[in-house]
């Protein structure tokens, strides 16, 4: 899913210049150092969440899995969003 969410950024951020990157963290590395620097900053995110993820269950049983399973939906609609962005269904 994370993959899915670069591809869609990138597709994006290629088309044309009404598609930009609203995450002002995400903005500056993309600026920094292109889409290299954007994979580093959403993989480094990644697994950030995954140890939190791992912390958390260990300590509250179940949280780690809901941390989780939202981390996924909310990447599912950003992909989602972009897509349809990207098809031109949104405007």
């Amino acid at each position: 899913m994370s993959f899915a969410d670069l591809l869609t950024t990138y597709l994006l951020l290629r088309t044309g210049s009404q598609f930009y990157e609203a995450n002002p963290v995400a903005l500056w590395f993309f600026r920094r150092w292109n889409i290299l620097g954007m994979t580093l900053f959403k993989f480094s995110l990644v697994g950030l969440v995954i140890a939190l993820s791992e912390v958390i269950e260990r300590s509250r049983p179940g949280w780690g899995r809901i941390l989780l399973l939202a981390a996924c939906g909310a990447t599912g609609y950003v992909v989602v969003r972009g897509l349809r962005l990207y098809v031109g269904f949104e405007n």
